[in-house]
């Protein structure tokens, strides 16, 4: 400050020695929390990675579902001309004809709807990946079967040990911990420092010079029961963090299990799936043979074609259904967290 033309100018400083633990523990817990929301990022990332995975499956099996409706089409328009033949040659009645017709009608609505999917398919991708949704794409891939071969109980090791949700469960408790000690720091002494540099003079800042340091403690023996109820409530916190870990822990491995489950299941179906197709086509081929040779009926053709249609339909949801299962698995285990 200035009067008349005097001036005197101070600096002062101060800065704890010791806070009961109080500034070290909040330390801790920004960093840690800090930590913890970097987990929920890696979390986020992971189900974006699933979303992406389990859309372009299923762009694969939209467009293994065109083929398979493609070739249902073709077959029964290779009918259709043998029935056609057949009836202008008198030896089958125009029924069969209508029958056909009718099939093939249907058959070629059913690839329209494949079709259809297949564009959604794609435009779902896209939205995923953040394409236009018009945007055409390549795919080299197909749905195949690529054996996962860790053990469910590795596979649940993993989980426990790597999700992201498992880290961040963790953080929680740490930082639970930190709050516990900084409400306890309320019953311990405090310590500071402080210094002051002072000038005065008729010149500014001042040709005098005057400084002092200081220790202080102080020690608050009385708060009303303040901090023991600051110390449960944060313990009572502590609690609910490791409950929730618990917890957390049993619903990871519960989606392991399920998703490894499901994975196996699938599994399973894509071979048993396979052979029915092997034998529908062989039962196709000799239906359309018979019937060629009069010895078989328009009926047991239609029947033939439906059942290697549908044996083909579930071939395809097999693969789908394993390699989105796997995804999840891979999801689920955090084999690609962080990356």
């Amino acid at each position: 400050g200035q009067v008349g033309d005097s001036f005197s100018t101070s600096l002062k400083l101060s800065m704890p020695l010791y806070t009961g633990g109080k500034l070290e523990s909040t330390i801790d817990q920004a960093k840690i929390n800090a930590d913890s929301a970097q987990q929920g990022v890696i979390k986020a990332q992971e189900q974006l990675r699933l979303d992406a995975a389990t859309a372009y499956y299923t762009v694969l099996q939209s467009q293994n579902l065109v083929q398979v409706n493609k070739e249902t089409v073709a077959s029964l328009e290779e009918h259709l001309k043998t029935v056609q033949a057949q009836n202008e040659a008198g030896t089958v009645a125009k029924a069969d004809v209508l029958r056909s017709e009718v099939e093939l009608a249907n058959a070629k609505q059913n690839l329209t709807k494949a079709k259809n999917n297949y564009d959604v398919a794609v435009s779902s991708l896209n939205n995923i990946i953040g394409a236009p949704l018009a945007t055409e794409h390549v795919y080299k891939d197909s749905l195949q079967y690529a054996p996962y071969d860790t053990s469910l109980d590795d596979s649940i090791a993993m989980a426990l040990a790597k999700r992201p949700e498992i880290i961040q469960s963790q953080y929680n408790i740490a930082a639970s911990k930190a709050g516990v000690e900084i409400a306890k720091s309320g019953n311990r002494p405090t310590v500071s420092m402080s210094g002051s540099q002072g000038w005065s003079g008729s010149d500014f800042p001042g040709d005098n010079k005057n400084w002092s340091v200081g220790v202080a403690a102080n020690w608050n023996v009385f708060d009303s029961g303040l901090t023991n109820a600051q110390v449960k409530g944060a313990q009572a916190a502590l609690d609910k963090a490791e409950e929730q870990d618990a917890q957390t822990r049993s619903s990871i491995e519960l989606e392991v299990r399920q998703n490894y489950s499901s994975m196996q299941e699938a599994k399973e179906r894509i071979d048993t799936s396979q052979v029915a197709v092997n034998k529908a086509e062989e039962d196709l081929s000799i239906a359309k043979v018979k019937y060629g040779a009069g010895a078989g009926t328009n009926l047991d053709v239609i029947d033939a074609q439906v059942a290697l249609t549908q044996a083909k339909t579930n071939y395809t949801q097999a693969l789908y259904d394993y390699n989105v299962n796997k995804a999840k698995v891979i999801k689920a285990v955090a084999l690609q967290a962080g990356n």
